[in-house]
């Protein structure tokens, strides 16, 4: 290539300064002024989901949701937060399933908690009595979620609810765990709390029976409860696992699961799906890396409030 006189490159670069600094200058005052309405009103991506939750992303980021394992004075004040209704509740969009380095500031999407006054669940109002059946991910476990520091407590006390915790550590669909309790023992008791809503979350420990049996044990469960208590609005919730992995099992009983709720008019959450312990969020597992933290437990209170936001 021919190369230009020193001379003649000397005054293509003083030519080409003064555009270059009305450029500078125009960038200067457009940040000034705070860019386009497009720009500060846009949420990244097009998710229309983070609108809400753009204001508070630096707040929620100093107060550690999104930092770290928290402490036990981050679960608390998690815990607290959840229960007055104040706390910002994490965005749908979820890590994928490969991940090389931190995740971009940009990304992290979060949203204030909730109004679930436009929801199917506005209809269970305040003081209503809320039944939640299922295992430890339910009941607590080991120091962690216990009372209010569970997610049933942190939901129920979100909406207004009277919390009836009937979980039991331990059992499944067909488990009977320790005290030989497995779902379909506690229907009966269930029905006679006459609840306006019900949850029932397990099925994550029937690992010793087929996929088949499973199925079949979940569906005359739910059957049962729902022949029971016709007018209550029921919450099926897939099995929750720790990790991004769960095994076939659990997604074969999720999609009956799904099916079933829909053959019944219940509410379908989808944990597996949503990926809720996944990546990132596997640091709300506590030490014997199974059960949620009481962070955990927050965490699971506002995926839960979020998802039932969308109904």
């Amino acid at each position: 290539m021919r190369q230009a006189h020193p001379r003649h490159r000397y005054r293509t670069r003083r030519a080409i300064g003064p555009a270059l600094v009305a450029l500078v200058a125009a960038a200067v005052v457009l940040a000034a002024t705070g860019g386009s309405g497009l720009g500060r009103n846009a949420p990244p991506g097009g998710d229309e989901g983070a609108v809400s939750g753009v204001a508070t992303r630096d707040r929620s980021a100093a107060q550690g949701d999104d930092v770290g394992r928290p402490s036990d004075a981050t679960a608390d004040a998690l815990t607290a937060r959840v229960a007055a209704g104040s706390a910002p509740v994490a965005s749908p969009s979820l890590p994928p399933v490969f991940r090389t380095g931190a995740e971009p500031r940009a990304d992290r999407r979060p949203i204030v908690l909730p109004d679930l006054e436009s929801s199917a669940v506005a209809r269970v109002g305040r003081g209503a009595t809320a039944v939640f059946l299922g295992d430890s991910f339910t009941s607590g476990w080991n120091g962690a979620g216990l009372g209010p520091h569970g997610w049933p407590a942190l939901v129920g006390a979100a909406r207004g609810w009277k919390v009836v915790n009937m979980a039991v550590p331990g059992t499944g669909y067909i488990n009977p765990g320790w005290t030989n309790q497995p779902l379909g023992s506690r229907i009966g008791a269930a029905v006679r709390r006459a609840p306006a809503i019900v949850f029932v979350a397990t099925g994550h420990n029937d690992s010793r029976w087929s996929t088949s049996a499973t199925i079949a044990a979940a569906e005359r469960a739910i059957d049962r409860l729902h022949a029971g208590l016709p007018d209550a609005m029921i919450v099926i919730v897939a099995p929750i696992w720790q990790n991004g992995s769960p095994p076939s099992r659990c997604l074969d009983l999720r999609d009956a699961l799904r099916r079933k709720a829909a053959a019944i008019g219940a509410t379908f959450i989808d944990p597996l799906a949503e990926r809720w312990f996944a990546g990132d969020s596997h640091r709300y597992i506590g030490s014997d890396g199974l059960h949620p933290t009481n962070a955990g437990h927050a965490w699971l209170a506002r995926r839960i409030l979020a998802d039932l936001a969308r109904i």
